[in-house]
């Protein structure tokens, strides 16, 4: 693209260099001047695009990194409440096993 935009102002300098009247070296200054100005605000139109763009992707970024941080916590926490279930399972199970036995002993 730079290099697109250099030949053209080069293009349109030399040509105002080649006229042969003030007006026409005038004229051919003015048309590359217009030419680099409308590539320059194309440029600028397409850097301030990639400035949001890229803002844009990283909110979407610090959004899915707070995500993951919630999910992390909450497997966490889920874990826990399963571990804590377990043990309490392991300590009912012992104590029905227990009731059983009394029962069949006959206590």
């Amino acid at each position: 693209m730079k290099k697109s935009v250099l030949g053209l102002i080069l293009l349109g300098l030399a040509a105002a260099a080649s006229a042969q009247t003030a007006e026409e070296q005038l004229l051919a200054a003015q048309m590359a001047y217009q030419q680099g100005d409308s590539q320059l605000a194309q440029a600028t139109a397409r850097r301030e695009k990639a400035e949001a763009d890229k803002q844009a992707a990283d909110q979407r970024l610090s959004d899915a990194q707070a995500a993951a941080q919630k999910a992390g916590a909450d497997l966490d926490a889920a874990r826990s409440q399963e571990t804590a279930a377990k043990q309490t399972m392991d300590q009912l199970s012992n104590a029905l096993s227990e009731a059983w036995k009394r029962k069949d002993q006959g206590q």
